[in-house]
């Protein structure tokens, strides 16, 4: 940074929030090859609008808060892992994901992003893999961190800004969802444990197996939790464990989490990573499958998925009948459903542009050490 440089003001960079909009397909820099790998269905989505919040205004205080955020917990320490973050605007893809929240609920739920990252990159984007021994040790105690309050120290940045997170969380969920959103961070971290293991042995997944996994280790269900938290209201167990919603959520996720396969999978293959939707279809089905054809199997699935994702919705006044949910419920039902559906188009619109899914340097110099012996870990097999 030049002397005098205000990094405040040099990561100011004002955005547009236009959620459930059609595609700027006319913006600089837009990538037709791109937006077409994706369904159609995808930018056919309708999402909530805020009534009230500026939203590109709030995403660009989210941009600031969370590189300061970040930077108070130790999770960027260098320039360049701090210009890495701030470049990525983590604020506009909380603001599109969860467009009714109010500012400081948007300022929560960017920072949740931004801790589920900075752990999937200390996974995703080494050149060597984790070893699971020295991994699980460390999880463990970042599972301490939300189960018995302790294991903060051991953990360093990770878990010190989980520490915080779960702090700011934990009071604004009821006892239910606050068990389920413990829940959901243990199994992330256990996806992300099970990823590094493949990753050692440089083992592919079939299809059932990667759709298992790919929901945990992308954390999509504790962002979902949220959605409840900051954007409407905490669901009975009746509700969100009935068939009807598990199918809508399991489909909301895959289609957010293969999008992200879908639009990541340059990125992923120059890092020789397998656990990628993409590159599974094509090694999995057929050693000579191209990744063309691949990357079309990859759409009819997830336009499969977001068919699914319909046909629950279309179930949910017999739901609503067979539960006796009053008003108030299904007010409460209906908005999260509708912030289903602004992660699926939120997700994909902010995925065309952010600069997180770009190819990684060869020597990716932002990557902070956050893992202790992460540094000293043996080569993946090369396959």
């Amino acid at each position: 940074m030049k002397p005098g440089t205000d990094r405040a003001t040099r990561h100011a960079q004002p955005g547009v929030i236009a959620a459930g909009a059609a595609p700027a397909t006319g913006r600089p820099g837009f990538d037709r090859r791109r937006h077409d790998a994706l369904p159609d269905g995808i930018w056919a989505l309708r999402t909530p609008v805020s009534p009230a919040t500026d939203l590109a205004s709030a995403a660009d205080l989210a941009n600031s808060h969370v590189v300061a955020w970040a930077r108070g917990h130790g999770l960027v320490r260098s320039d360049a892992a701090e210009d890495r973050l701030a470049s990525v605007r983590l604020g506009d893809f909380a603001a599109r994901v969860h467009p009714t929240a109010s500012v400081d609920d948007l300022l929560l739920t960017t920072d949740w992003i931004a801790w589920l990252d900075f752990l999937d990159d200390q996974n995703d984007d080494r050149r060597s893999a984790l070893d699971p021994q020295r991994f699980e040790a460390f999880l463990a105690g970042v599972a301490d961190v939300v189960s018995t309050g302790s294991g903060r120290a051991a953990t360093g940045p990770i878990g010190d800004a989980l520490a915080d997170l779960w702090a700011r969380t934990r009071d604004r969920a009821g006892s239910g969802l606050r068990r389920r959103l413990r829940l959901h961070v243990l199994e992330y971290l256990t996806g992300n444990l099970q990823q590094a293991a493949y990753r050692r042995l440089g083992d592919l997944c079939d299809l059932t197996e990667y759709g298992v996994l790919r929901r945990a280790a992308g954390g999509i269900l504790v962002t979902f939790d949220l959605i409840e938290i900051v954007g409407a209201a905490e669901l009975a167990p009746s509700v969100y464990f009935s068939r009807t919603y598990q199918r809508l959520l399991t489909a909301a996720a895959d289609v957010v989490c293969w999008t992200n396969d879908v639009l990541t999978v340059e990125k992923e293959t120059a890092a020789g990573d397998l656990l990628n939707l993409v590159t599974v279809l094509q090694r999995t089905r057929t050693r000579t499958r191209t990744r063309n054809e691949a990357l079309a199997r990859a759409r009819a699935l997830l336009t499969r998925r977001l068919d699914d994702f319909h046909r629950a919705e279309e179930d949910l006044p017999g739901l609503c009948a067979a539960l006796e949910l009053d008003r108030t419920q299904q007010q409460a039902l209906a908005a999260c459903v509708g912030l289903l559906r602004a992660w699926m188009r939120g997700h994909a619109d902010w995925g065309m542009s952010t600069s997180r899914y770009a190819c990684p340097p060869a020597d990716p110099g932002y990557l902070e050490e956050l893992i202790p012996g992460s540094a000293h870990t043996g080569p993946a097999l090369d396959t």
